[in-house]
C-alpha cells in the first residue's frame, strides 16, 4: 500500500508553497464562516423587523398612533405609541427563549436611559411616559430583571406579546 509521505516525500515542495497552502486553507475557513454569520445575522434582522410590525399592528389595533423607528439607528427604542396624553416608549425583543441569551437588568437600564434621554430631547416631560420592553416569551427575562421590572412598574414594564412566525 502507497502512503502519502511516501509520495509528498519524492515531490519537491518549498516551506513557502506548505505555508501558501495552509494560508488559502485558512483564509477559505474565515470566509465560510462570516459568510455564514452575515447570512444569520440578517435573518435575525428580518425576524426582529417583522416582529416590530407585528408588535405595531398590536398597538394600533388599541387606538395608538405609532412612530416605528426601529433599526440600527433607533436610539434604543423601536416603537413610539401616542394616545390621549400617554407616549409609550417601546423596546422589541424577538430572542428565541431556546438559546441561552437572557434580557438582563443591565438591559433595561439601558433602555430606561434611551427613554429618559428621547424624553428630555423632545421635551414631553409634561406627558405620561410608560416605556416598555416587548417580548415573546417570560423566559426571555433573568430573574433579577423581572424584579426590577416589579418595582419600577409605574414607569418601566414588560409586556408579552406572543409571536410564532
Amino acid at each position: 500500500m502507497i502512503q502519502i509521505e511516501d509520495i509528498l516525500k519524492n515531490i519537491p515542495i518549498s516551506n513557502e508553497m506548505i505555508a501558501l497552502v495552509l494560508f488559502a486553507l485558512i483564509l477559505s475557513l474565515i470566509f465560510k464562516q462570516l459568510k455564514k454569520s452575515r447570512i444569520s445575522q440578517d435573518e435575525k434582522n428580518k425576524k426582529g423587523a417583522k416582529y416590530e410590525i407585528y408588535v405595531s399592528n398590536h398597538y394600533k389595533n388599541k387606538d395608538y398612533t405609532l412612530d416605528e423607528r426601529g433599526g440600527f439607528d433607533d436610539g434604543g427604542i423601536d416603537l413610539i405609541a401616542y394616545k390621549n396624553n400617554q407616549v409609550l416608549l417601546i423596546q422589541c425583543k424577538n430572542w428565541n427563549a431556546e438559546n441561552s441569551f437572557k434580557i438582563t437588568e443591565k438591559d433595561i437600564r439601558e433602555f430606561y436611559g434611551a427613554c429618559h434621554f428621547y424624553v428630555d430631547e423632545n421635551n414631553i416631560q409634561d406627558k405620561e411616559i410608560i416605556c416598555i420592553y416587548v417580548i415573546p416569551d417570560k423566559t426571555l427575562l433573568a430573574n433579577n430583571t423581572i424584579k426590577l421590572f416589579k418595582k419600577h412598574y409605574l414607569k418601566c414594564r414588560y409586556e408579552i406579546i406572543n409571536y410564532n412566525k
